[in-house]
């Protein structure tokens, strides 16, 4: 049985609902949250997570967030991962930036090149935070070897050429990429696309666990009912 992780957008649709989401991921034991920082150009996100982020900015500024999250480490007993971009991050300082969110699992960013991910690694050691390394459909062999070469938790493998959302689908050369990660001793999550529990089986079949983001959002901002009858409908 493969990890299943939800995207919640920091603050996303109101503070109250993200923290009730937490929650209700927590109790429908959820093995890990990703917690997306909303940003002003979020190249990686589709229209509905891009919305979204812009929706957040509007009335919640990154301090916000970081007091969000802290209250979501006390309610959600799996790990948590902190997804971003790098200006966010290195602006400040990313030793800084990094103390103020506390205990993480992981940093994930999303525009990070892979030639980079040492460099914020480097900054990162004496917090014991990995940065999460990303593949995707484009990676050559010698990418996937890089990625894996001192990697201290999950791959991040993006499912398809393209922003969030839309459809969910594995070609042959995608398969044989994931393939050779994990045969390395790679931890590959899938994500992109990921919206059901059919997705969720198809995922498991090739990879170590499934990231879905835009359908979760979704799901939230039509009501916390609407959410937590989601959340539950993924394990069954």
């Amino acid at each position: 049985m493969g990890k299943i992780g939800i995207y919640l957008l920091a603050n996303y649709p109101s503070r109250e609902a993200f923290i009730e989401a937490a929650k209700i991921c927590n109790t429908e034991n959820v093995d890990f949250l990703e917690i997306g920082f909303p940003f002003s150009d979020p190249v990686a996100d589709g229209d509905v997570l891009e919305k979204a982020c812009y929706d957040v900015l509007k009335m919640y500024d990154l301090d916000d967030a970081i007091r969000s999250l802290h209250d979501v480490q006390r309610i959600f007993q799996g790990k948590i991962y902190v997804m971003t971009y790098a200006n966010i991050v290195y602006s400040p300082g990313v030793e800084s930036f990094t103390r103020r969110l506390g205990a993480i699992s992981g940093l994930i960013l999303a525009d990070l090149p892979l030639r980079e991910t040492k460099r914020f690694e480097r900054a990162l050691d004496n917090h014991g935070v990995p940065v999460i390394r990303f593949l995707t459909p484009q990676s050559r062999d010698a990418d996937i070897d890089r990625a894996l070469r001192d990697s201290r938790d999950f791959i991040y493998f993006i499912s398809k050429r393209d922003t969030t959302g839309g459809e969910f689908s594995l070609d042959e050369d995608v398969r044989t990429k994931i393939g050779r990660a994990r045969d390395k001793g790679g931890v590959v999550f899938l994500g992109f696309g990921i919206k059901d529990r059919k997705d969720v089986e198809l995922a498991f079949q090739y990879a170590d666990g499934a990231i879905i983001g835009t359908r979760a959002v979704s799901e939230l901002n039509r009501g916390i009912d609407n959410f937590r009858n989601y959340i539950g409908s993924l394990k069954k």
